[in-house]
């Protein structure tokens, strides 16, 4: 039996769509559809058909010629392209995560820093520092660990014996994402600032700054998902 999950309506176009370039019929060079005829054919908005066709274009499969359309350019994905791919089947999960994360990495925060001693600081910011230097190198695996570090820390901070738990749980639905998303040189960019607004909070005693702060990164998250599906 094949395992239940849930799918969003651009993943599910961008199965359709996979599955019509390889279909024997269709070959190299022909017309794609337009969107409007996708919207019709496929039964979604035009966003949708836009985020699929962004994708298929990201994988190599599609060609788009301004002022002529968008053209078959391989019946197979572009391997180099698999990272795009992989954010894309996993959007779904990836996003009800981040749901979860906005709601509890700020509570988290917050009952963090309130209970904050100097050597805990001191320990969040040695994890920035080597963070950094992870940054320098570009190396995804230790931004990986040291980001599950981070959030990890704040959670032991918190001592909330609930959240510490829910937050390994999510922790674990994570490490894959974790390894992805620190192979995008933009969400690298992204994060090491975040996490430096947050140490800043904690430095200050500020826990509804920590809060804020904490809820922009998650924001901020998310908009790096959205965006890593078109990565090339």
């Amino acid at each position: 039996m094949l395992t239940i999950t849930k799918k969003s309506a651009t993943q599910l176009a961008l199965e359709n769509l996979q599955a019509y370039i390889a279909d024997d019929s269709v070959l190299i060079g022909d017309r794609f559809p337009t969107e409007k005829e996708l919207c019709t054919t496929l039964g979604v908005g035009r966003g949708t058909v836009r985020e699929a066709v962004k994708v298929l274009v990201s994988q190599g499969l599609l060609e788009i010629k301004p002022g002529l359309g968008t053209f078959i350019k391989s019946k197979t994905p572009v391997q180099t392209n698999s990272l795009s791919t992989w954010f894309a089947t996993n959007e779904v999960e990836l996003q009800d995560l981040t749901v979860v994360r906005s709601a509890l990495e700020p509570l988290a925060t917050k009952l963090a820093i309130e209970k904050c001693t100097e050597q805990q600081l001191a320990m969040l910011k040695r994890n920035q520092h080597n963070a950094e230097k992870a940054a320098e190198q570009c190396d995804a695996a230790l931004l990986a660990h040291y980001d599950e570090e981070f959030h990890r820390t704040i959670f032991i901070i918190a001592g909330n014996v609930f959240l510490m738990e829910i937050n390994d749980i999510i922790t674990k639905q994570l490490a894959q994402f974790r390894q992805n998303t620190f192979k995008i040189k933009k969400n690298i960019d992204n994060f090491i600032p975040a996490h430096n607004a947050i140490i800043r909070a904690f430095e200050t005693h500020d826990m509804a700054l920590g809060e804020k702060k904490m809820k922009q990164h998650m924001k901020k998250v998310a908009k790096d998902l959205e965006a890593s599906k078109f990565n090339s």
